[in-house]
């Protein structure tokens, strides 16, 4: 029964990371084609979907670079985020964020309008936070594959 019991939480931990978000304004632009993120084509690429630019994405603009995303054609392309700011008042916003592109480790980077709705319109100001993003099924991203 110990073992159980140290097992739920270490699976729990995996599911949910502290990361740090910053914005990257490429992904504000509707326009901008899926061919200059690491999600273009491919067999997991979001191109095979049916997408072509931004603007085609179901979150847009709340699109961005995560890091489990590693690299083109990464199994994580189209994935989904539940992302969880908590401001110094101890306010909670939460939004999902589809994974389109690549971040370091530990990374995000997301629409600078993405980023504002979580921080209040702070996003310029505060330039990095600290979130805790989870990996939800792509359905809430509007992902049907």
């Amino acid at each position: 029964m110990k073992f159980s019991s140290l097992v739920v939480p270490v699976v729990l931990a995996a599911l949910a990371a502290a990361d740090t978000l910053h914005y990257d304004n490429i992904y504000d632009d509707g326009s901008q084609s899926l061919d200059v993120v690491a999600c273009s084509n491919g067999a997991n690429g979001l191109e095979t979907l049916g997408y072509t630019d931004f603007q085609s994405l179901p979150t847009f603009p709340y699109i961005g670079a995560f890091g489990a995303v590693l690299g083109w054609n990464s199994a994580e392309c189209g994935s989904c985020w539940k992302i969880a700011y908590t401001n110094a008042a101890g306010k909670t916003t939460r939004i999902h964020a589809l994974a389109v592109d690549h971040a370091g480790e530990g990374l995000i980077n997301l629409s600078q309008e993405a980023m504002d709705k979580l921080t209040d319109g702070h996003a310029v100001e505060f330039g990095a936070v600290q979130v805790t993003a989870t990996q939800v099924a792509k359905s809430a991203c509007g992902i049907k594959k």
